[in-house]
């Protein structure tokens, strides 16, 4: 498994940094961000494999989404609803070239999703050391 890294989007600092507590592995980068803007701009030079796009009533936007598509094809994204009556059509994003894109509810949803698309063989075991003093 080749090192991967994950973009959060969340406009709300304490979510966001409680989702990337909850996803943190050894083989992952994971970094966030308050907008789309602010991960794909100029300024960041780091690729990602995967977007998770946290929405949120008022306060995203879905015509960015589509930007970051033109740019980069070859990237996973996750949608994650923050309402359970909120609803998101996937079948518009797919006929736009979306195909990896999918939504999920809560964080062990999200956190299934990406290890199932970053680590498909499973997370690499931690390396066994011995304990620096032995024990009698």
């Amino acid at each position: 498994m080749n090192y991967k890294t994950i973009f959060i989007v969340d406009p709300v600092k304490f979510e966001r940094l409680q989702l990337a507590k909850f996803l943190k592995q050894e083989s992952f980068t994971v970094m966030g961000f308050v907008s789309l803007a602010n991960a794909f701009g100029k300024r960041n030079p780091i690729q990602c494999d995967l977007l998770i796009y946290i929405l949120r009533k008022g306060q995203t936007d879905m015509k960015a989404l589509e930007r970051v598509k033109k740019k980069d094809r070859s990237l996973h994204f996750i949608l994650m609803v923050q309402h359970m009556d909120q609803k998101v059509e996937l079948d518009p994003y797919r006929e736009m070239g979306f195909e990896n894109i999918f939504t999920a509810t809560n964080n062990e949803k999200v956190r299934e999703i990406a290890y199932g698309y970053l680590a498909p063989d499973g997370l690499q075991s931690r390396p066994e050391t011995p304990h620096p003093v032995p024990l009698p």
